[in-house]
């Protein structure tokens, strides 16, 4: 459970286990190493005491000289006690054995027609000593004695004292080692992992009175700026989100405060002092007219708050824009007229999705347009197939032109423009949100352009083919 949640130990376990396995692979090698080294000094001393046996083989003549060949032999060997040489003509005879030793049996069968070679040499043990040697056979110039065998053995029990010697010794390096570097990346991890606790610690510090706070960025590593760009970005979010809340809720607060001021005061007259029925159905009329308003306030708000998580879900009917464009235009066309607008509509297109929402969405719009204009404008909705893929929808009225600054924000919930534009009295500011969360909801997207001439709010949204 530890070793999962602390990334410094496992970073120092693994800088361990690393540490371990390139010393085992070093020691490995070394051992290897000095192993060949030994067996070829031992190899030589072999080889040279073959070729010092060989000579004087060849030396013999006579059965005078073969006589004097066991002397001459020992007389070579004096001096070298890890050495052990027999010597047998071709029927088995021992010419000459060092005494106090003998060849295990497996050793003494072979039968060496060629000179020895290193891989020939044979290795084994006898109790505590272990031994190196070879056998091979010599030519002989004596008569009736063709060939001689040569058995050759050294001892090398100090070159086996000296291996167990450096295994300990690899093996303690290898013991400290890992030790050390377990200790070492540790610290490293530690040490390392510092700019995250520095994050942590400006993360701590972060709260609702100090969302502006960020990540120092310049004096975070490269490894971790990804994840610093993300935590500043989650906090410019979040900060924005919570600005945007705390408005939202601010503005909710100051929309239900009117309607239910008025229903207060109403009542409080009408209860003030006694009234005629029609006196009283005049008081509940209006009292309804204020419940309508908060009725459709709130059930706005609920229309945004699925679309906020993503509970709104566009459908997948087949919808044909210009007839809907043309029954809402139809709609509106008493409210243009007392206005003195004309509505102009334009295009032909499908698209794929609920045409209820649809309808509302372009509903808004068109009420905006109509509001907005003046006596003797004309409102014009046209369709425009911007390609196989997009449909464009544009809702065009004259007017005076919203100012840059206010544009950015004319799709937040309960946002007005200045009054002096000729905005609706009873609007709370919810009609272009609503839009905005329908067409996304249809995978489209909507934008607003305003100048001098006019403004006209454009939806884009993907066409049926």
């Amino acid at each position: 459970m530890i070793l999962q949640r602390s990334i410094t130990l496992r970073l120092a376990l693994l800088f361990a286990l690393a540490t371990m396995l390139l010393l085992a692979g070093i020691g490995y090698f070394l051992n290897r190493s000095v192993e060949s080294h030994l067996a070829d000094m031992d190899w030589g001393e072999i080889h040279g005491k073959w070729e010092l046996t060989q000579n004087l083989i060849e030396e013999i003549h006579t059965p005078t000289d073969l006589a004097a060949f066991p002397q001459l032999l020992e007389g070579a060997l004096v001096g070298h006690p890890e050495l052990f040489v027999t010597v047998k003509d071709q029927t088995g005879k021992i010419l000459y054995a060092t005494s106090g030793f003998s060849f295990p049996q497996q050793f003494v069968a072979k039968d060496m027609n060629a000179p020895p070679t290193f891989s020939a040499m044979t290795t084994w043990h006898d109790g505590e000593h272990m031994f190196r040697g070879t056998v091979a056979t010599i030519a002989s110039n004596l008569a009736g004695h063709p060939r001689f065998t040569v058995e050759i053995a050294l001892e090398n029990d100090e070159h086996q004292h000296f291996l167990d010697h450096f295994h300990r010794l690899l093996l303690t390096a290898l013991l400290f080692g890992m030790t050390a570097a377990g200790a070492l990346g540790w610290f490293i991890a530690r040490r390392g992992l510092l700019p995250v606790r520095d994050m942590a610690a400006v993360a701590r510090n972060i709260s609702v009175a100090h969302l502006n706070e960020r990540l120092p960025f310049d004096s975070v590593p490269m490894e971790l700026r990804d994840l610093a760009m993300a935590f500043n970005g989650m906090l410019s979010r979040l900060e924005d989100s919570f600005h945007r809340l705390t408005d939202f809720s601010s503005d909710i607060a100051h929309e239900l405060r009117t309607p239910i001021n008025n229903l207060m005061v109403q009542s409080q007259v009408a209860l003030s002092q006694a009234r005629n029925t029609e006196q009283y159905q005049d008081v509940i009329a209006s009292n309804l007219e204020e419940f309508d308003r908060l009725a459709r306030m709130i059930a706005d708000m609920l229309f945004l708050a699925k679309a906020d998580n993503g509970l709104m879900v566009a459908g997948r009917q087949q919808v044909d824009l210009e007839t809907e464009i043309e029954r809402l235009a139809e709609f509106f066309s008493p409210f243009a007229e007392d206005r003195g607008v004309t509505i102009i509509t334009t295009g032909v297109g499908t698209v794929t999705g609920d045409r209820i929402m649809l309808q509302r969405a372009i509903a808004n719009l068109l009420s905006n347009a109509i509001t907005h204009t003046a006596p003797g404008g004309q409102v014009q909705i046209r369709l425009i197939n911007e390609s196989a893929a997009l449909l464009r929808v544009e809702v065009e009225n004259p007017g005076k032109a919203i100012p840059v600054e206010q544009l950015g924000r004319i799709f937040d919930r309960f946002y007005r423009l200045d009054p002096a534009r000729g905005a609706a009295p009873d609007g709370v500011g919810l009609g272009l949100a609503i839009t905005k969360s329908i067409v996304i909801a249809h995978k489209g997207y909507i934008a607003v352009s305003s100048d001098y001439n006019a403004t006209v709010f454009t939806i884009t949204l993907p066409a049926t083919s």
